[in-house]
């Protein structure tokens, strides 16, 4: 099967430089100018347009995973850098209700811009009808939004991720099963992943059984889920796709006292730190990166040139500039280099 490259719009991490060079934009006298050059002279650019503080409210479901406290710190990271001033972030903890009235919260408190990661894709409906009659833009991270109308979602393709895991997995295990440690399938994130893979497993491993355990992202489920897995399958349990990072370090001493070490397939999702120390020894098979640093200085470039000029620079390739379009082997893991710590 053959690997595709993700398209993706812009990652999380650039959601703070998204947002102020939003409100540079929208402001600058200067709007026939164009920005091109490195991602660092971008940011100071826009950080020079902003001319002084800007608020921007930051409203997060969650803060309990490795990949979003890191992206607390690079969202900080920047916000430093740029001249803004953060109102939060401030955590919904999954409740749809509170997050609305979080986001009206923020907009009532002088935020220029809100960066939200929705809880669903329809439950920002209230917030994002009350930052609009406002004239406070909304900036959706990681997740996509299906009611109302928000400045920009900031969001890798999930789909690709799926297919990525399915395509190394099928040219590897042809037979036995294969476990689906899913996420949370309310989420758009969730079910992109897990329809992908499994719709491609189907076409391309027909003689394969995929074991499907949504475990809402929490990893205590994935962990224990997983144990069954291997207790009811043994040895014909081939393969185990964890569609987040966290799972996998408490999958690696299972298999470890299984004997399974090296003979279940283990692959992973972001590229973090501890995934290609673990590809790197053999611990686990292989990892579909994540390079969000990468991808917010090709970003930022083509959206700043986007508002300030009209002009749309098309779909943004970040993978092409990683090997084997971002899936880690033992092979090539050298050539990775991590962006956050897992």
């Amino acid at each position: 099967m053959r690997l595709r490259r993700r398209m993706t719009a812009l990652p999380v991490a650039a959601a703070v430089v998204a947002a102020v060079t939003l409100i540079a934009a929208c402001s600058s006298s200067n709007s026939s100018s164009s920005s091109s050059g490195t991602g660092t002279g971008t940011a100071n650019s826009t950080a020079s347009a902003a001319s002084g503080t800007t608020t921007i409210g930051v409203d997060l479901t969650y803060n309990s995973t490795a990949f979003w406290a890191a992206y607390i710190n690079y969202e900080t990271q920047y916000a430093s850098q740029l001249h803004i001033k953060l109102l939060g972030p401030l955590l919904a903890a999954a409740n749809a209700s509170l997050q609305n009235q979080q986001i009206q919260d923020l907009v009532n408190e002088g935020a220029k811009a809100i960066i939200v990661n929705p809880e669903t894709a329809t439950s920002l409906g209230p917030a994002i009808a009350y930052a609009s009659a406002h004239h406070v833009q909304l900036i959706s991270v990681d997740t996509i939004v299906g009611v109302g109308k928000v400045y920009m979602v900031v969001r890798a393709s999930n789909t690709i991720y799926g297919l990525d895991a399915c395509a190394y997995i099928s040219s590897k295990v042809k037979s036995g099963y294969v476990l689906d440690l899913e996420g949370d399938l309310t989420s758009s994130n969730g079910a992109d992943r897990t329809n992908a893979f499994d719709q491609c497993m189907t076409a391309n491993d027909p003689n394969v059984h995929v074991l499907k355990d949504p475990t809402v992202w929490t990893e205590a489920t994935a962990v224990t889920d997983a144990q069954n897995a291997v207790n009811a399958y043994g040895s014909d349990l081939k393969a185990i796709y964890a569609q987040w990072s966290s799972p996998d370090l408490g999958v690696l001493p299972l298999l470890a006292s299984k004997h399974l070490t090296g003979k279940v397939i283990l692959v992973g999702y972001g590229a973090s730190a501890a995934a290609l120390a673990g590809v790197a020894s053999g611990a686990w098979y292989g990892d579909v990166a994540q390079a969000p640093a990468s991808e917010g200085r090709l970003a930022v470039q083509a959206l700043v040139k986007a508002l300030r000029t009209g002009q749309d620079s098309g779909g943004i390739d970040p993978v092409a500039q990683l090997p084997d379009n971002g899936i880690v082997t033992k092979a090539n893991v050298s050539q990775f280099t991590a962006e956050w710590p897992g």
